[in-house]
């Protein structure tokens, strides 16, 4: 009878005991499974964050780039030049094209395509001309078509690099704003994949852990017990560190929003000017800013585009923003008035001297003369403005080809001018407008940008009018979509 009992209290013991093993295996797989899931998210992300980042910096030299191939479309060897420039600045771009329309030079010629590309070993840049018939090719194909710039699916360049690659597209236009060609920036398609060394070494590990388990499950338990306890202390500690940091970014989108200018309308009035502005931010602090003050008799305005939507951008964006101010009340031409390409210099040398992060900013700086209506303008890397006159003309802005600021320390930057007609109303804009993507992945574009100025024109609207139904264009067809990039949208009138 005792044995009996011995039996059956050694069968419990050995079925709780089972049961406890169990357990106990179970809560430690879920636990592993939840810590490698954790920690593979955090890798992916920062993965995610240098690859975005990879492909804004070739965005914004592609995009910085077309306004110089545009000015030297006519010079074939100043093509090459630019398309090898731009491969050998940007250290991301393996490749470079300057793909035209077929005939374009001349009805003889079929097609015309400027190829740079750098050698395997890194140590030159070549170039010459694509030797395959790209118009096919849908990197060129559907640039093209679309007139919008985009990112290719990877595909093996066969006969250019040779190599497997993703290709950013960003269309050329003519005089007339029409699509005359691409220009490309080609990355290696490694630089594009997630990098995960290691991961079968770890989920090694995992199940020997898991077989351990097994064998010790006394120790096992207080492990988890242990364990559990201090993941509950180090959640408590994540969680206060989360709700500091959403305080700061918080206080920080605060103090952003403050710098932002807040002139009162009468003063604008008085200024006899009507100045309407609407900001898009992709996060809670942006990195694209406005800012206009009144020096005298004249409006002296600019508007910028720091890449990227982080708080390095954001940081950059409010120092680039006081550097504006600080210049625009000090520079000034022989005649004491404000002038837009002093202004630009100044800044160009300032934020150079410290940019050791590799920021730059595109901008626009304007100078208006209250009195006669010349607008004196300085363009950095920036989209065109556009002119809507009361007459229902659309007239977007001629630009010189520069570079935007803190990227070259002594570039010799140029202006222009030109005189607004009363009642004409200014639009300027940051490319987060045009790009912006909806659940399909197509952008709204420049030409439906144009469209809806064009109407704007033609109904001869407000400034208020104008960026109002702009916004409603944009947000309809972005939809519930996130938005990738900030947008700044500021429309001026002269009264």
């Amino acid at each position: 009878m005792k044995t009996m009992w011995r039996g059956i209290t050694i069968i419990i013991v050995a079925a709780v005991l089972s049961e406890v093993v169990s357990v106990g295996t179970y809560y430690y797989i879920k636990y592993a499974v939840s810590w490698r899931m954790s920690e593979q998210t955090s890798k992916n992300l920062k993965e995610l964050e240098r690859i975005n980042n990879m492909k804004a910096r070739v965005e914004s030299a592609v995009m910085a780039t077309v306004t110089a191939v545009e000015e030297k479309i006519e010079d074939r060897k100043e093509i090459y030049r630019i398309c090898a420039k731009l491969v050998d600045r940007n250290p991301h771009i393996i490749g470079s094209a300057v793909a035209l329309a077929p005939g374009y030079y001349s009805k003889d010629e079929s097609a015309f395509a400027a190829f740079a590309y750098q050698v395997v070993d890194g140590s030159a840049v070549m170039t010459k001309q694509l030797p395959y018939d790209y118009q096919h090719s849908e990197w060129y194909a559907y640039s093209m078509e679309k007139d919008t710039a985009w990112w290719s699916e990877p595909y093996k360049d066969t006969g250019g690099s040779d190599m497997l690659i993703y290709t950013f597209s960003a269309p050329i236009h003519n005089q007339r704003h029409e699509c005359i060609g691409v220009l490309t920036g080609d990355i290696d398609y490694k630089e594009m994949v997630f990098h995960r060394p290691g991961e079968e070494a770890e989920f090694g590990r995992l199940f020997m852990w898991i077989f351990f388990s097994q064998t010790v499950s006394i120790v096992l338990i207080v492990f988890i017990v242990w364990r559990s306890t201090k993941s509950i202390r180090l959640l408590n500690k994540v969680t206060a560190v989360q709700d500091v940091m959403t305080r700061e970014l918080q206080i920080a989108s605060n103090i952003q929003s403050s710098m932002l200018p807040v002139t009162p309308n009468q003063e604008n009035i008085r200024h006899q000017v009507d100045v309407k502005v609407k900001l898009l931010s992709a996060n809670d602090i942006s990195a694209d800013f406005y800012d206009y003050l009144y020096v005298g008799r004249s409006m002296v305005f600019c508007l910028g585009d720091v890449p990227g939507s982080n708080v390095r951008a954001s940081i950059v964006m409010a120092i680039t923003r006081s550097v504006f101010r600080t210049a625009a009340m000090s520079v000034s031409n022989a005649d004491g008035v404000p002038s837009a390409v002093a202004i630009i210099k100044a800044m160009n040398r300032s934020l150079y001297s410290f940019n050791d992060s590799e920021m730059f900013t595109t901008m626009f700086v304007g100078v208006l003369n209250l009195d006669t209506a010349k607008l004196t303008y300085c363009n950095a890397g920036h989209p065109w403005p556009v002119m809507l006159s009361p007459n229902g003309d659309l007239r977007p802005f001629e630009l010189k080809p520069n570079v935007p600021v803190g990227i070259l320390e002594d570039y010799d930057y140029e202006e222009l001018h030109v005189t607004l007609t009363k009642g004409s109303t200014l639009f300027l804009y940051t490319d987060g407008l045009y790009e912006t993507e909806n659940y399909r992945h197509e952008v709204f574009g420049q030409k439906r940008m144009m469209a809806r100025l064009t109407k704007s024109a033609e109904s001869n609207e407000s400034p208020q009018k104008v960026i109002d139904r702009m916004v409603t264009a944009v947000e309809d067809f972005r939809g519930n979509t996130p938005r990738r990039d900030d947008a700044v949208m500021v429309a001026i009138r002269t009264l």
